[in-house]
């Protein structure tokens, strides 16, 4: 949506430019049809909870659009919650499921994860929805598409319930065809699926 960004606590421009300046996602920031997403090296983007009205800020790739996250060994780039490791027995457990609405306080599923909607065929309609969110579809029949590149990329502490048997994933793979590159990921502390 218009809302959504990516926030800095230096009060920087809203741009993944510098690995030096804290980020924090608040929402669920799409990134469009002809858009690129560029994260550099060493890059941490912190997560706030799961809203009252039960929406995990996430990061969703639409089809057409790309996310370049070219990290390395030395400098990976980072997706996870703020204050990921606080646990308190008041809310949910740290080995359980995020609650719909609630900002929880174990150390999974406190926030969505990482979607990529791209447009190679699948086995299912390419008008099906994505798990996690609503009104978007994956698949189509270019199977060389590309989604863009995450390497050197480490997703923690997501994974959240948004609602009955729906959650977001750690990293979502939806339609992505072969020119998307993935090369040494991590997805750990996820509620979901990886």
């Amino acid at each position: 949506s218009p809302a959504c960004r990516l926030l800095t606590r230096a009060g920087g421009s809203p741009r993944v430019q510098s690995a030096s300046i804290t980020y924090v996602l608040t929402c669920q920031l799409f990134v469009p049809d002809g858009v690129l997403l560029a994260i550099q090296p060493g890059t941490t983007i912190y997560a706030t909870p799961v809203d009252a009205a039960g929406q995990a800020p996430a990061i969703i790739i639409e089809k057409g659009g790309m996310i370049l996250a070219d990290g390395t060994a030395d400098a990976p780039i980072t997706f996870t919650a703020l204050d990921s490791e606080a646990t308190s027995d008041e809310t949910v457990d740290s080995d359980t499921d995020s609650d719909t609405g609630a900002a929880a306080l174990g150390s999974r599923g406190k926030w969505g994860g990482l979607i990529l909607l791209g447009s190679a065929p699948t086995s299912v309609a390419t008008d099906t929805e994505v798990e996690g969110i609503s009104g978007y579809s994956y698949g189509g029949t270019d199977p060389a598409d590309s989604s863009g590149v995450l390497r050197y990329v480490r997703v923690w502490h997501g994974g959240a319930v948004v609602g009955a048997d729906n959650e977001i994933n750690g990293i979502t793979f939806a339609g992505v065809g072969s020119n998307t590159v993935v090369e040494h990921c991590e997805v750990a502390f996820n509620a979901d699926d990886g």
